[in-house]
């Protein structure tokens, strides 16, 4: 921007300049002349005053000769003075006709550059003001007037505060005054001028208060249009305002970390989710003093892992408030390179309390929901499970009575009674265990995630169901992979979603009469460290139009049916890494299928 003081020019020029050169030049000739024809005349009169003196004295040979010999020699001196004087006057006019050349070309310059700057004072798109003391305005570029809505001569002579809003008009007057207090100094403020048709300009205004050569004070401003960048600011003041309430609203918080310098910056939902007073940075050592001790060890992994390999990273751990209160917060972040070369991670961390606690109540209405279907199945299965409680009751009563045989012999048959008491501790157990399955299904423990093998889980199940099998007519194939790897996962969840996909399977097949009714369990380890159990029927198979409802909450085909087992069994599996889906066989039946992730060592941390 262009300085204040280009409008000191005074535009008006003066034509006496070259007008007084030539005339003084004139005078300095005439001068040289009146000095050659004085000489002259002096020579004329020396000659004249020569012959007197020898009219007078009379023709005296001694005066003759000195008469003679001065007026020579004055006619000499005179000669040659006049010689002189005569180059001494070209060399003179030659330099004074060559300063006059050269202040011409000064003279032409000085014109030129007056119109140089009057186009630069009048079009350079900075508006320009001369006010005197008391406002008003003595002087106004076009660009200036033009940018108002007004021509020069609208504004000239009218009081500056005609361009100002009524409401900024005392801040006017106080930067000027500031102004005319400080001589000589530039101040500058920002302000709004109003435009003829009414609307706002924003300027910024670079204004000096000069002294003129009559001792009168003027200020002289120079205006830049900041209008754009005004704009620009509330924009983004409002965006800044915008995003601060939605990061209030929705608990979600900024941040910054440049890896280099350990240098965090947060935004002011951070702050308060963090439940520190808002600071320009914040360190990592600040950070894990509020992680949850239980937690530290595990985001401290992460953190380590994000430095050191310069990737994104996303996990989810606990503060501990001063107050003794615990916040869920969730934090994800992506990696970028500054201009530096350095990595920084721009990200979001978000307070998922309020959603953890109801996820919370929602896993505890499902345990509740799964215990009542889980107490529910049993109860289907009460002649099943009496059954397997009876065959090995049935088998210890036999045995008894063997063994009493066994010993009421003349002679005692020890060996005999040893081995049939091993088959009643045998035949016992093997009750117990079918009791203590069974009271662990209908038990409302909280859960419990161990590493588990599928294979075992399903055997379980399986010595439950022995008889519901026979009792329907149902052959069971099982197909279970060898070398399994292991889950992570709760015990009595995984036997409720075998035990459901089982009875759905065996109830699928209740209409079948033309063939024979089978029911396949299948395990394998998939590439994606994955594993696969399949439950595969021959029944009446999946209806198209059920496809989209099959998992929905009380949706059931069955007459008597609740509808939640299916939505209880995708609940666990989800809940368990894994992913549980239904399709219908190529022929006959249906194959309900579940992924369970396999058992990593860091799935416990």
């Amino acid at each position: 921007m262009l300085s204040p003081l280009v409008v000191v020019i005074v535009w008006p020029r003066s034509a006496g300049p070259d007008v007084k050169s030539a005339a003084m030049r004139k005078q300095t000739l005439k001068s040289w002349r009146s000095t050659e024809h004085s000489l002259i005349g002096s020579m004329v009169l020396a000659l004249l005053a020569a012959a007197c003196t020898w009219f007078v004295l009379g023709p005296v040979i001694a005066g003759y000769l000195v008469a003679i010999v001065l007026l020579i020699g004055l006619l000499l001196a005179s000669l040659i003075m006049m010689r002189v004087l005569t180059g001494a006057r070209r060399q003179m006019e030659a330099a004074i006709e060559g300063r006059a050349t050269a202040e011409q070309r000064a003279i032409e310059a000085l014109r030129e550059s007056e119109a140089q700057w009057k186009e630069v004072f009048e079009h350079n798109p900075v508006m320009y003001f001369m006010v005197d003391a008391n406002g008003v305005v003595l002087s106004v570029n076009s660009f200036g007037a033009a940018q108002l809505g007004y021509v020069v001569d609208e504004l000239r002579g009218q009081s500056v505060l005609k361009v100002f809003f009524e409401e900024d008009r005392d801040l006017v007057l106080k930067s000027v005054d500031v102004c005319l207090t400080n001589i000589g100094q530039t101040h500058s403020w920002e302000i709004r001028k109003v435009r003829k048709d009414g609307s706002a300009l924003w300027v910024r205004e670079n204004a000096k208060a000069v002294r003129q050569l009559d001792n009168r004070l003027i200020v002289l401003i120079a205006c830049e249009d900041i209008t754009e960048r005004k704009e620009a600011e509330n924009a983004l003041r409002q965006s800044e305002s915008y995003l601060a309430e939605a990061q209030r609203l929705s608990h979600t918080g900024s941040f910054g970390w440049r890896v280099a310098t350990s240098e965090i910056v947060w935004s002011e939902e951070t702050f308060r989710i963090f439940g520190y007073d808002k600071a320009p940075s914040v360190t990592l050592d600040k950070v894990a003093q509020r992680i949850h001790p239980d937690d530290r060890a595990r985001a401290q992994q992460t953190i380590d892992r994000a430095s050191r390999d310069g990737k994104d990273f996303n996990h989810e751990y606990r503060l501990l408030m001063p107050n003794g209160s615990v916040k869920y917060v969730h934090a994800t972040a992506h990696a970028v390179i500054d201009a530096s070369g350095d990595i920084e991670f721009v990200g979001a961390v978000t307070d998922v309390t309020a959603s953890k606690r109801a996820e919370e109540k929602l896993h505890e209405a499902q345990a509740e929901l799964a215990h009542v279907a889980r107490v529910t199945a049993l109860g289907e299965l009460a002649a099943s499970i009496a059954h397997e409680v009876n065959q090995p009751l049935t088998a210890v009563v036999a045995n008894a009575a063997a063994c009493l045989r066994w010993l009421n012999r003349e002679t005692p048959n020890l060996e005999e009674a040893r081995s049939t008491v091993e088959s009643i501790i045998k035949d016992g157990d093997r009750a117990g265990d079918v009791i203590q399955r069974v009271r662990a299904m209908v038990s409302t423990t909280a859960d419990q995630k161990v590493q588990l093998h599928v294979n075992e889980i399903i055997n379980e199940v399986i010595t439950l169901l022995q008889h519901e099998l026979f009792s329907h007519g149902v052959s069971l194939r099982m197909e279970l992979a060898p070398d399994l790897g292991s889950v992570l996962g709760d015990r009595i969840q995984l036997q409720q979603v075998v035990l459901n996909l089982v009875i759905n399977g065996i109830e699928a097949m209740q209409p079948v009469m033309d063939r024979p009714r089978e029911l396949v369990i299948r395990t394998v380890q998939a590439k994606d460290d994955q594993i696969l159990v399949m439950v595969r029927d021959c029944g009446i198979g999946l209806a198209v139009e059920n496809a989209d409802r099959l998992y929905d909450a009380f949706f059931t085909t069955k007459s008597g049916g609740m509808g939640m087992g299916l939505s209880i069994c995708r609940s666990i599996v989800e809940s368990h890494g894994g992913r549980l889906s239904a399709s219908g066989n190529v022929g006959p039946g249906a194959t309900f299928q579940f992924s369970l992730p396999l058992y990593q060592e860091d799935d416990s941390l």
